[in-house]
């Protein structure tokens, strides 16, 4: 959703958080955590230019005008996607 956003909306900032500087660092590699059909485009054409992934929550939470929450969705066990995609 924030990268579709991102994609969407160049002139607004999308700073995606999370706790775990691992997973921060997949979401900034060419390898990304999950596998959703045409993420990958679509996070690389926006990352660096409006779509940001930080484990720094306090400074990024500061200056938010709005906050979305995502919540762990299971991941799919077979199929397409099987170990990486939601299912959703």
């Amino acid at each position: 959703t924030m990268a579709m956003i991102a994609y969407k909306c160049p002139d607004i900032e999308v700073v995606v958080l999370d706790i775990a500087q691992a997973r921060i660092d997949q979401w900034n590699s060419d390898k990304l955590p999950i596998y959703e059909p045409g993420l990958d485009e679509i996070v690389f054409e926006a990352r660096g230019r409006n779509l940001f992934f930080s484990i720094d929550v306090e400074k990024h939470v500061g200056e938010a005008d709005i906050i979305f929450i995502s919540v762990n969705t299971p991941t799919k066990v077979r199929g397409v996607g099987a170990g990486a995609a939601a299912d959703l």
